[in-house]
């Protein structure tokens, strides 16, 4: 062992190395308690270990006991530091300074009064082991957990140092004091406490410090992450608060535009519907737009057949632009068979919104979109997409500002909108690593483009269209149908199987487009806004047509006994019921264009919420939307029905038409029960009979399913 004097250099060395790097922890955590008297520490025990070295020879009691002193003090400052870090209040630091007060008065009474070397060590001992103990403790009950890595540091060393302690005042004998220096115990003691102690003791507390910042900064992330939940939260509460009274504005301009003659009144009304219906495609984007801030979710890529998946694609958005009588088209200059990992939801929700806003923009001419190959690799490729028209064309000073948010060109504040739509699709691009690209020129149209690089798939991987030709692929359908929720989910469905959809939402339009084009099979919807199924086809009967042996197939949710047999009497092929399900569907179309016979059997289970219907919204929606349509249809339902109630004696036209919007998209979403209640008292005020007490019931029967549906949605959840 090392002889006492050159253990006393070390240790002065040692305990200046601290001071200075307490100062240096101090610097960078100012804010964090016990920091500032934590430097006081190491300059006590300086103080204290310089008074020792001393008088190590001359053995002069009172600078011994005044060593001793800065000895216990420099411990009280240490445990004070330490307690004040934690910010620990218990008693036991009272305990511990009552102990050194003790320690003190038992270390002078043995140097002045009956003097012993034995009684003094045993005092100073006794003072370092409470000291320990002491530390010890608020480190394991109160550190551990928040401070795992710093807490491992010190219950390490006080561990040695209270061993170390107790041993020495177990084993050392009666020592003389001219023998004490050279004492083994007495230089591995002072090695332990006075060199590797202090060094511990450093980097335990930067170690405190550096957890305690990374605690503070994951809190902060933890709260910015709440706040960002809270805002989503509150977005669309808001949104649906906002959404309530408008769906009351746009029934009430509607019931007054219906039963008023007075042609301002009219335009007045029309008005009023133009703005609610802007105002509410404003809460949804603005709702899309700050979701992107909130999800940060990893990009969920799959294997899929590109060029197979544009088209079906293009058959989704063709009827949008066929509507405004402009010319589609899809320029696919990619390999026949090429497969590409990507994340084909937000690719989807890309292309969507420029179509979109091409077909908005454009009045007459084309909207064509182009994949072009940029650059071919061994594992990837890079393609080109662009989405062409032919519409009015953007000012250059105003291209740059287009991808901010509520920032709209000259020609976007003509035709209205929220100025979100490309702000969204930039925001999107962006976390598929690419950026939009914009050119235009006046009066010729405008090219929205982006390149982006996919690794390539394996062609065994993409999931390969059944080429057994049990159902039919790729024919022309007509889809008359007033219900949007239906509209997308139908067209998702039939675009899987290569379908071309023309659509129309009511019987004035599907009269006339069946006058003007021939289609393989036609959907129709039986309860239109302006006409039923069966008036559609008794018109039809009595004019020229291109389609008078195309198969009609219902598309309804009304399918009693008696609302059956007229389907049939009127030549109905086939009934596709409502909820929508894919399998029925495809095997409709397929049967309608043989002899096979008709399967009128509708599957619906009686039960108050039916929990697959959300598997069906799944394929074609996403899951906040998904979340969107139920919150949107939950929260207005009971309104709707006291809406009913106020309408069903006098205007009975016009709760018939809110009772089958109501249970179509009640039945779509799962609530059976309710919905085929609702489809109740439609066909009886349809044939004029009593209902007294109905709707009351279908309250009741609302409350019960929303009962049902909660408590799906909180097992989901948890």
């Amino acid at each position: 062992m090392l002889d006492s004097y050159t253990l006393y250099f070390a240790s002065i060395a040692v305990i200046v190395v601290m001071t200075f790097l307490n100062i240096l922890t101090w610097r960078t955590n100012k804010q964090t308690p016990g920091t500032l008297i934590y430097i006081f520490y190491p300059v006590l025990m300086l103080c204290a270990v310089v008074a020792f070295a001393l008088v190590s020879s001359s053995h002069n009691l009172l600078v011994i006991n005044a060593a001793c002193s800065l000895m216990f003090a420099a411990s009280i400052v240490h445990c004070f530091a330490i307690s004040q870090f934690l910010d620990y209040r218990g008693p036991g630091f009272k305990l511990l300074c009552s102990v050194t007060a003790f320690s003190a008065m038992v270390f002078g009474y043995y140097s002045f009064f009956d003097p012993s070397l034995a009684g003094r060590v045993i005092a100073s001992d006794l003072q370092h082991i409470s000291e320990a103990l002491f530390l010890l403790f608020i480190f394991i009950k109160y550190a551990r957990k928040p401070y795992p890595n710093g807490s491992i540091v010190y219950i390490t060393i006080l561990t040695l140092v209270v061993l170390a302690f107790i041993a020495r005042s177990i084993f050392m004998n009666e020592i003389e004091q001219k023998d004490l220096v050279s004492s083994s115990w007495f230089s591995t003691v002072l090695f332990l406490n006075g060199i590797i102690a202090p060094m511990f003791y450093a980097a335990g507390m930067a170690l405190l410090c550096n957890e305690r910042r990374e605690h503070h900064l994951n809190t902060l992330a933890d709260k910015a992450q709440k706040d960002l939940e809270i805002r989503g939260l509150f977005l669309s509460t808001i949104s649906h608060e906002i959404r309530t009274p408008l769906n009351g504005i746009l029934g009430s301009a509607q019931l007054v535009m219906n039963q008023t003659s007075d042609t301002h009144s009219k335009a007045y009304c029309e008005a009023i519907i133009n703005s609610a219906e802007s105002l509410n495609l404003l809460v949804d984007k603005v709702l899309e737009y700050a979701s992107l801030d909130q999800s940060d979710e990893a990009l969920y890529e799959e294997d899929i057949e590109f060029k197979t998946w544009l088209n079906n694609l293009c058959l989704l958005l063709s009827p949008l632009a066929e509507q405004k009588q402009l010319k589609f088209e899809l320029i696919c200059n990619i390999p026949e068979q090429a497969c590409y990992y990507c994340d084909q939801q937000k690719l989807r929700q890309i292309i969507i919104n420029l179509v979109g806003n091409a077909i908005k923009f454009t009045d007459r001419g084309v909207v064509k979109i182009q994949v072009d190959l940029v650059l071919e690799k061994q594992l990837e490729h890079t393609i080109k997409v662009s989405v062409k028209d032919s519409g009015p064309g953007i000012e250059n000073e105003e291209i740059a500002y287009l991808t901010e948010p509520y920032v709209q060109s000259s020609a976007g504040k003509e035709k209205g909108g929220t100025g979100l739509g490309l702000a969204i699709t930039s925001r999107l691009l962006e976390k598929l690593g690419s950026r939009l690209e914009i050119s235009s020129q006046l009066g010729t149209g405008s090219v929205f483009s982006f390149t982006i690089t996919f690794a390539l798939g394996e062609l065994s991987l993409v999931e390969q269209r059944h080429q057994t030709k049990d159902y039919l692929t790729g024919l022309d359908v007509l889809l008359v149908e007033d219900l949007d929720l239906n509209q997308k989910i139908a067209i998702e469905f039939m675009a899987d199987d290569e379908h071309k959809i023309k659509l129309a939402k009511d019987g004035k339009s599907a009269i006339e487009l069946m006058q003007a084009h021939h289609f393989d099979v036609v959907l129709l919807d039986m309860n239109l806004p302006d006409l039923t199924g069966q008036e559609v086809l008794k018109r039809l009967k009595r004019l020229d047509h291109k389609n008078q042996r195309t198969p009609v197939l219902a598309f309804t949710a009304s399918l009693s006994p008696d609302e059956v047999k007229e389907y049939l009497a009127l030549g109905i092929k086939d009934i596709v019921g409502k909820p929508i399900k894919h399998q029925k569907l495809r095997q409709a179309l397929s049967d309608s264009q043989s002899n096979q016979t008709t399967n009128i059997a509708v599957e619906l289970i009686d039960t108050l919420y039916d929990k697959t219907a959300i598997e069906t919204l799944a394929s074609s929606f996403s899951e906040d939307e998904v979340s969107s349509i139920y919150n949107e249809f939950v929260l207005s339902a009971r309104n709707k029905l006291i809406r009913c109630q106020n309408l069903i004696d006098q205007h009975p036209e016009q709760c018939i038409k809110l009772l089958h919007r109501q249970a179509s998209t009640a039945l779509q979403l799962g609530f059976n029960r309710y919905g085929m209640e609702l489809k109740k008292i439609e066909r009886r005020l349809l044939d004029n009979k009593p209902h007294n007490g109905m709707l009351d019931e279908a309250l009741d029967l609302w409350q019960r399913s929303l009962e049902k549906y909660l408590k799906f949605v909180r097992s989901e959840l948890g």
